[in-house]
């Protein structure tokens, strides 16, 4: 099969390493990226719901994009433009094999929209547009600070429990590692409509912050 094939494929593939630095290990093989893509056309038909993205962002975006076309003399903002994102963000959602559109969809189509509009402009202005446009832009690091901001409020809590918890049982002692459910994280972030928190946990800034991933008892863990 391609999964026991791929399994035996794995570890020479893992002893390369490209130019550019990326591990070999880590790329998809050509055929099975054909199936996936074969399936994801067939099967994967993403649905624009009004309340899975955020409406007036996109109302937003297209009236600053209009502002600024007409500032920098650029090619004119028409209604053909988030016709464009939203077509992006369907193609963006269907790639991650979705029934619906989400934010994080709408997010990126945002971003690759934002970055063509800003590069056919003028070098002089790219500056002033990027500033223009950041809080578009920088989705991705509010991501980070929201979610860093959610863990430490359930590890607060998670401490507060903890240390009445000793005291009941006759201990003064503060806590030397705390745990909280990685389905309870999840889903606070899902209020929040942010969708995918497990490359969160991989990256530099969960791990700066103290925090480790127990992927086996699915538990976020921080020692003092």
């Amino acid at each position: 099969s391609d999964v026991a094939r791929g399994a035996a494929l794995a570890p020479q593939r893992s002893r390369f390493e490209s130019s550019d630095g990326i591990d070999s290990g880590d790329l998809i093989p050509q055929a099975l990226l054909r199936k996936y893509i074969q399936y994801a056309r067939a099967n994967c038909r993403p649905a624009l719901r009004g309340g899975t993205f955020d409406q007036e962002k996109i109302a937003s975006l297209y009236v600053q994009l209009r502002k600024e076309s007409v500032n920098s003399g650029g090619v004119p903002i028409a209604v053909r433009h988030i016709e464009s994102i939203m077509r992006m963000s369907e193609a963006h959602a269907k790639m991650h094999l979705r029934d619906y559109v989400r934010d994080d969809d709408m997010d990126a189509s945002i971003k690759m929209m934002l970055e063509s509009f800003i590069s056919a402009q003028k070098f002089s202005v790219r500056r002033s547009l990027r500033r223009s446009f950041a809080k578009f832009l920088s989705s991705g690091e509010d991501r980070v600070h929201l979610l860093l901001h959610i863990l430490q409020d359930m590890m607060r809590n998670e401490a507060m429990y903890q240390t009445i918890r000793q005291k009941q049982r006759g201990g003064g002692e503060a806590p030397e590692v705390l745990e909280v459910p990685l389905e309870e994280f999840e889903s606070r972030a899902r209020d929040r409509k942010i969708y995918d928190v497990v490359e969160f946990c991989k990256g530099q800034p969960f791990e700066e912050a103290g925090y480790a991933l127990d992927m086996g008892r699915r538990l976020i863990v921080k020692n003092f």
